[in-house]
């Protein structure tokens, strides 16, 4: 019987160390027989040591410790398939010629073998990346090894990690997001604390099929979300691996993990690199007359003053602007038109060379004292904005008056390209069991498998639950043998119906149709009315009444949910300052396809319900509440948002 360490995650994956009668040493120092080159480690960090008729692992006083199966240790009495993590580099002991049961992970290539530690890497930080690793952490417990990748992140010197600031190359997505209390009553509790902490969040929007357990939808700031996961990971190193790279598929390591979740969002390098396995993107599903269908949309950073019955109720009727916000804060999105799209691009004044990076990065353009939008990597400013009378700009100087924006209150400018696809599978087996390593199934998740129009809100939503019904899933099928595509049937279903819910649902919002049943393109409606407008003729007192009307409507469904509507005076008042233009666009292009879009919601419990005790480990019990946020904690320039 002989014993050796193997390395399992970080730079010594699949490295091998035979354990003889001389003592083996780990550290940095190159005269120990593992060199750990990770800057956690000490010179001379730990030895293994055959004692009697066994191995002992001693930490030699190291600083940073030594962890065995989760846990500090100073000496530990080593079992075949114990898991030692020094710094960022995991290791597992293993006795060759020891009997294999539940409970030891065996021989690290053992295809037929028993593991009771499912290994899982998860490629991008994003949020639905980290509640994912949160989420099994919470269900599995020591049951569960979780590495988790993201290039945007850095590590500090005190081995906190932290996300990249501009400079570094990372621009933070400042935009604000509507989470349904179907999806955050799902999170684990102590996630739920430190996101919904008092002036966090608003309640904006109106209680609907998705408002479960008589919460409403919340609005909160995305980069909130992110800093907040990003500090509970890092209170959990000692369980959850974070390394503060982009995830290379092509990497060694991989055929020694039994699951990898693809997080990184609708332009995600690792399901390309496995789209043989997953399958080709049908464009034509939510398409147009044979043609793939995408819109653009111009962010506009922006404090408006109307009240959040008043912004829901215009938001609505029209299929132009879309406010999402904090207590007036957030962004003013406006749909463009193909032509107005091509108008949409930034200049360098020295070169005098056009840039297309608000389209294609998309790059975060700040305003500058002299009132231009400037993008500091492509040192170029906004077209539009320096031709102070082009046509696209006078149309962003509309929506910021329907919006009752100030001029100064237009802080920033970005873009998005909204594409949609359907996609045939989510779940694809990319490397087969063999002899030699346990088999590895790939996962899209979040915008990686169901990139969706946020006209709706629903992108995140999609993402929490694609988190949901995975981990949910992954922590009922594991029982240490290898795993089966039958496994993940159920989840496999969740995902086919979240992207026909969510995505009929967004195709609503980018397609309509006439009397006769034609579709059209809603961008194409805006550019049809915005121009009939513009040359004239069009009657502006009809289309007041038009709108008008249909505001009506409108306020009459959402006020029993939504107190506080604006009258009739109030609101013909606030739209006389609107051009006959702007009017007779929202009246052609339509209000939001409300009907059509409600009814019944997806939810993983059908098909994946909560799990009980009986079934799965209890989780891990929650730590105290944290305070309530101080202003140290509270991002720069973020005032705090009363709840409404």
């Amino acid at each position: 019987m002989t014993a050796a360490l193997v390395g399992v995650q970080g730079q010594l994956v699949g490295q091998r160390y035979p354990i003889g009668d001389t003592a083996l040493g780990l550290g940095r120092a190159p005269e120990n027989g593992v060199v750990v080159t990770d800057p956690a480690a000490s010179r001379r960090h730990a030895e293994i040591r055959r004692e009697g008729s066994g191995y002992v692992l001693h930490d030699l006083g190291s600083g940073n410790g030594t962890w065995v199966n989760g846990g500090p240790v100073t000496t530990h009495h080593l079992e075949s398939g114990d898991q030692i993590l020094i710094g960022e580099e995991s290791f597992r002991f293993e006795i060759v010629g020891a009997p294999t049961v539940l409970g030891s992970p065996g021989q690290a290539g053992d295809g037929a073998g028993k593991d009771p530690v499912l290994r899982v890497t998860i490629a991008g930080g994003g949020p639905v990346g980290m509640i994912t690793a949160l989420m099994l952490d919470e269900l599995m417990g020591p049951r569960v090894a979780i590495t988790i990748c993201d290039g945007r992140w850095h590590e500090t010197a005190d081995r906190k990690i932290y996300w990249q600031n501009p400079e570094q190359g990372n621009n933070r997505r400042l935009q604000v997001v509507t989470v349904q209390s179907r999806q955050y009553r799902k999170l684990p509790q102590e996630v739920q604390d430190r996101l919904f902490q008092p002036g966090t969040y608003t309640e904006m929007w109106p209680m609907g099929p998705d408002s479960i357990d008589g919460y409403p939808p919340r609005n909160i700031r995305i980069a909130y979300i992110e800093d907040e996961l990003l500090a509970i990971l890092n209170e959990k190193r000692d369980r959850i691996r974070m390394v503060p790279e982009n995830f290379d598929p092509e990497a060694p390591g991989l055929d020694t993990q039994h699951v990898l979740a693809i997080c990184e969002g609708g332009k995600s390098p690792s399901r390309q690199h496995f789209i043989k396995k997953f399958g080709n993107a049908d464009e034509g599903v939510y398409g147009l007359d044979g043609q793939p269908l995408h819109d653009m949309v111009l962010g506009l950073r922006v404090k408006s003053q109307l009240s959040d019955p008043m912004a829901v109720l215009i938001t609505v009727t029209q299929n132009r602007f879309l406010l999402n916000a904090l207590r007036g804060e957030g962004f003013l999105n406006m749909r463009l038109s193909t032509n107005e799209e091509l108008e949409a691009v930034g200049i360098n004044p020295v070169r005098q060379v056009f840039t297309p990076c608000i389209q294609s990065t998309p790059c975060f353009l700040e305003r500058q004292p002299g009132g231009e939008f400037l993008c500091e990597g492509h040192h170029a400013v906004f077209l539009p904005a320096l031709l102070k009378g082009s046509a696209l700009w006078s149309r962003v100087q509309e929506g910021l008056k329907l919006f009752a924006v100030a001029d100064g209150d237009l802080t920033a400018v970005t873009g998005f390209k909204l594409d949609m696809n359907a996609r045939p599978r989510f779940t694809a087996e990319v490397l087969p069991r063999t002899a030699t390593r346990p088999g590895t199934y790939a996962f899209l998740l979040g915008d990686a498998a169901n990139a969706i129009h946020f006209w709706p809100g629903r992108g995140l939503n999609s993402g929490l639950a694609s988190a949901t019904s995975f981990t949910r899933c992954i922590a009922s099928v594991w029982r240490g043998a290898p795993m089966r595509d039958s496994d993940f049937t159920r989840h496999e279903a969740n995902m086919a119906m979240l992207q026909y819910r969510h995505k009929t649902r967004a195709y609503r919002q980018m397609v309509t149709h006439d009397e006769a049943g034609t579709p059209h393109a809603i961008k194409d409606l805006i550019a049809r009315g915005t121009t009939e407008g513009e040359a004239g003729g069009t009657d502006r007192a009809a289309d007041l009444e038009t709108f008008m009307e249909r505001l009506r409507r409108n306020r009459s469904r959402l006020e029993t949910r939504l107190p506080g509507m604006p009258d009739d005076d109030t609101l013909r008042a606030h739209l006389e300052k609107m051009s006959a233009a702007s009017l007779h666009a929202f009246v052609v292009s339509e209000p939001w396809d409300s009907g059509n879009v409600g009814g019944e919601e997806v939810d993983v419990d059908s098909l994946l319900p909560a799990p009980d005790g009986a079934e799965l480990p209890q989780p891990r019990t929650p730590q105290a509440q944290p305070a309530a946020p101080t202003e140290e904690r509270m991002p720069r320039g973020w005032e705090p948002v009363a709840k409404v």
